[in-house]
């Protein structure tokens, strides 16, 4: 099995297939040589798992994000947060930090964060002087952190494709 997850990805990206089909393909001939499923049921087995109540979240937690980032609540969150760390050196890159980990918390989306935080902070984080990787970076890395805590679109996707405990995923993101 390990030998089609090596070669097939590498021989279908040297010919140029996009991304998607390489994976999409790859999953497809293992499943057709090392499982005993029939053609027909396939798809089943392949995109069953993802059939779940618990995905009805996901589409609503990004809406809620993006209305936090249209209503104006993300300014209030940077100017609470930026209350909190005060006048302390480098407060506005710790202000990204901590704006991101309040709104993922809220939002629980790290595409949303990011865009909600980043088109408020970005520019003051250049006019402050940090250059331009460093303000693009801070911001990616710091959304990356409402993956981690609950409520998570990556846990709710993760426990209900696994058939994992969302409740218990949430637990560990908190702990």
């Amino acid at each position: 099995m390990e030998w089609v997850m090596g070669i097939v990805p590498v021989v279908l990206l040297v010919l140029g297939f996009p991304i998607f089909i390489i994976l999409l393909a790859t999953a497809a001939i293992i499943l057709m040589i090392f499982a005993p499923v029939p053609p027909m049921a396939m798809h089943i087995n392949m995109f069953g798992s993802v059939d779940k109540f618990a995905l009805m979240a996901v589409p609503f937690f990004i809406f809620a994000g993006e209305i936090m980032g249209h209503g104006g609540i993300s300014k209030r969150i940077v100017a609470w947060v930026l209350s909190i760390i005060g006048g302390v050196r480098g407060s506005l890159a710790l202000t990204t930090v901590g704006t991101c980990t309040v709104f993922g918390a809220i939002s629980g989306s790290s595409p949303a964060t990011v865009a909600a935080v980043g088109r408020l902070l970005y520019g003051p984080l250049r006019n402050a002087g940090y250059n331009e990787k460093f303000s693009s970076g801070l911001l990616a890395s710091s959304g990356a952190i409402a993956i981690v805590i609950p409520p998570s679109i990556s846990m709710i996707l993760y426990g209900a494709s696994a058939e994992q405990s969302v409740a218990l995923l949430f637990v560990a993101g908190v702990i």
